[in-house]
């Protein structure tokens, strides 16, 4: 996989150095409260698992499936709700945890989703933020990175499916994408 990195943005020790700092930032603001965190699968799940083992108190925890990119590096026009989560949030404190907000488009349909549900407080957490291609006003609560227009993989975030596993986000070469045959 490394010889398919152009280029690391962001390395494996900032990103631990941000999910302490993030960490004592939620341990603050959900501290006492009955909280519950949501994480929108794939690309969140290694956010979620590095960050919650930081958290020293109890969190209630399920995910929401949401696809918006399919097989392409740009986000489709509708993001599609795969797999709802399950446990009761009504009058609950609700964290939605996910890997990036881009368009906007996954982020704003699981808003809009989960506040059909009546939870106490509603708030967001992305690892990276990419305002430049923003097409909806959602603007996370809670963010580590803001990132340029690269493609990014890494750290959960993936192309075709692949790369997740990688401790930091960097961009690929550009024939890895005319590689797999896929829209870039």
């Amino acid at each position: 996989m490394e010889r398919d990195i152009a280029r690391i943005i962001i390395s494996e020790r900032q990103i631990q150095d941000k999910l302490l700092e993030l960490s004592k930032t939620l341990i603050r603001d959900y501290q006492g409260k009955d909280w519950t965190v949501i994480a929108i699968l794939n690309g969140s799940l290694i956010f979620l698992a590095d960050l919650i083992r930081l958290i020293p108190f109890p969190i209630r925890l399920d995910t929401i499936d949401a696809a918006t990119y399919g097989e392409s590096t740009f986000p489709q026009e509708e993001t599609k709700i795969i797999r709802h989560f399950k446990i009761d949030i009504e009058g609950k404190h609700v964290l939605v945890i996910d890997d990036i907000v881009d368009t906007g488009s996954t982020l704003k349909r699981v808003l809009e989703d989960i506040k059909k549900y009546h939870p106490e407080t509603l708030k967001s957490c992305v690892f990276l933020n990419r305002r430049s291609r923003r097409r909806y006003n959602v603007r996370p609560e809670y963010c580590c990175f803001d990132i340029g227009d690269d493609y990014v993989v890494g750290y959960g975030l993936d192309y075709n499916n692949k790369y997740r596993n990688l401790p930091f986000i960097a961009v690929l070469k550009d024939e890895c994408y005319h590689r797999e045959g896929l829209v870039r």
